[in-house]
């Protein structure tokens, strides 16, 4: 057996190995390998616990799909280089164009941030409001009567005992546990709808489609330019 297999000429071997090289092999087990999905939040069975009925059915989703999932966290400013230079597959984002040769879900998991404060308290009085802010985010104008003095944040949690108020999401501030952390009343300063952003790949857009059936919505494919009328631009 080992002697047929020498006789067999170098020039075919070399030609199935070209192949092989070329994308058959790596092609079958991109189809079936885990997909790489990055975002800044940590979905774990805390946040499962807390999260709005919307946001939980988008993750259960997303992680029942026939190809298994592997959530990863990175810092917002650094998808474009996780997505550029293959480090991860999808990110969660609202904003699909900035991200190059991508393609976009057409399911689209809100998140609403809201100012909180300290039960007790009310800032809308105060004439000066100590407010912390994920560092990635945009300042909100705010309908306060005094001075804001804004402090970045690389965790909301580091503001939950040194600050008057907190920028958050409902689902991460209720995560912390706090009776004495409450949401004011104001209206959301910053409203986001993430879109699962994958790079243009067969295999990828096969796994956004079954997604997007999945959730109920069909018709998963290239973003076209202009369909921004659910995104915010420079959040997340």
């Amino acid at each position: 057996m080992f002697r047929k297999i020498s006789q067999i000429p170098r020039r075919v071997v070399l030609l199935a190995v070209c192949l092989l090289g070329a994308g058959f092999g790596p092609s079958q087990a991109l189809a079936s390998d885990s997909v790489r999905v990055a975002s800044n939040i940590v979905f774990d069975a805390k946040w499962t616990q807390y999260a709005q009925p919307d946001q939980r059915k988008f993750i259960t989703r997303l992680a029942a799909q026939t190809r298994p999932v592997a959530f990863e966290v990175f810092p917002y400013n650094r998808f474009g280089e996780a997505m550029d230079g293959e480090l991860t597959d999808c990110i969660l984002a609202s904003h699909p164009q900035k991200f190059g040769d991508s393609i976009a879900s057409k399911s689209k998991v809100r998140f609403e941030l809201k100012v909180f404060q300290r039960a007790g308290t009310d800032i809308r009085a105060l004439p000066q409001v100590d407010i912390g802010i994920l560092a990635n985010l945009p300042r909100p104008d705010l309908l306060l009567r005094g001075q804001v003095v804004w402090h970045d944040l690389s965790s909301l949690e580091q503001a939950v005992d040194l600050l008057t108020g907190i920028i958050g999401d409902s689902t991460n501030i209720r995560m912390f546990g706090r009776n004495d952390v409450v949401e004011a009343d104001l209206p959301p300063v910053i409203v986001v709808d993430l879109s699962l952003i994958c790079r243009d790949t067969e295999p990828l857009r096969e796994f956004i489609s079954g997604f997007d059936l999945s959730m109920g919505v069909s018709g998963s494919g290239h973003l076209q330019r202009g369909d921004g009328h659910h995104m915010v631009h420079y959040a997340w």
